[in-house]
């Protein structure tokens, strides 16, 4: 089976949100993400967006990256942004877009309850 991570976050400001969005996928902000993607051993990196009754959350899903070290890969960005892009994460992205404190730590591990097989 593949390696895969998922982590759900809030958004703060949908509209500047989906602007940065596509901003990663096909617009300036393209080139340097996949760096960093490529720096973290992520393969493929798919993101959706879903309306909740407590407003819209991001679900990301990273390819390559095993759930127990995604916390130090987020950590790492967080604590030592290496590129401009990351730094454009870490200072405008997730306190603003997200209305996440980026020093309040990693998200928390995601805990496995089941694996059901049919």
């Amino acid at each position: 089976m593949e390696t895969f991570t998922v982590q759900v976050f809030p958004i703060a400001n949908p509209e500047e949100w989906r602007a940065f969005a596509k901003s990663i996928d096909r617009g300036d902000r393209k080139d340097g993400h996949r760096q960093m993607l490529r720096r973290l051993g992520v393969k493929r990196e798919h993101v959706y967006t879903q309306a909740t009754p407590g407003g819209e959350i991001m679900i990301l899903i990273w390819e390559g990256v095993d759930q127990d070290k995604v916390g130090d890969l987020m950590a790492g960005i967080i604590e030592d942004p290496q590129t401009e892009h990351e730094r454009h994460l870490v200072h405008h992205v997730i306190p603003n877009l997200h209305g996440v404190d980026p020093q309040a730590g990693p998200p928390p591990q995601i805990e496995k309850v089941a694996t059901i097989e049919t």
